[in-house]
């Protein structure tokens, strides 16, 4: 008996390099937000992959400064730690989805880029 087993996730054509990389701004973001994004677009021109999950690091990062402004105005700080937990989830799950090569959108972002 032979069992034919299919796998969910795309295949990784990207580069280790450009994997590493997309996966290290992503875990990097979560303590510098947009600006790690923005460093390793300009780092790495030459790395569509890298340049898909800056654009989408970046748009991640200028929702959650809009969102942590909202929420201190409306709430104050006492909810704030609940906005960074979500922050460390979507840059964990995107150094996650980087490391195989997939191709990671955080929901509820602002498509600033595109």
């Amino acid at each position: 008996m032979s069992s034919s087993h299919t796998s969910q996730l795309p295949l990784a054509t990207e580069s280790k390099d450009a994997k590493n990389s997309a996966m290290v701004m992503w875990l990097t973001s979560i303590f510098f937000g947009i600006f790690s994004g923005l460093l390793f677009s300009f780092m790495l021109r030459g790395e569509p992959y890298v340049q898909s999950q800056a654009k989408e690091a970046i748009n991640w990062g200028v929702t959650m400064l809009v969102l942590t402004i909202v929420i201190l105005m409306i709430f104050g700080a006492a909810v704030i730690p609940v906005v960074l937990l979500l922050n460390m989830l979507f840059a964990l799950m995107g150094a996650i989805a980087s490391s195989i090569g997939a191709k990671f959108a955080v929901p509820m972002t602002v498509r600033l880029l595109k």
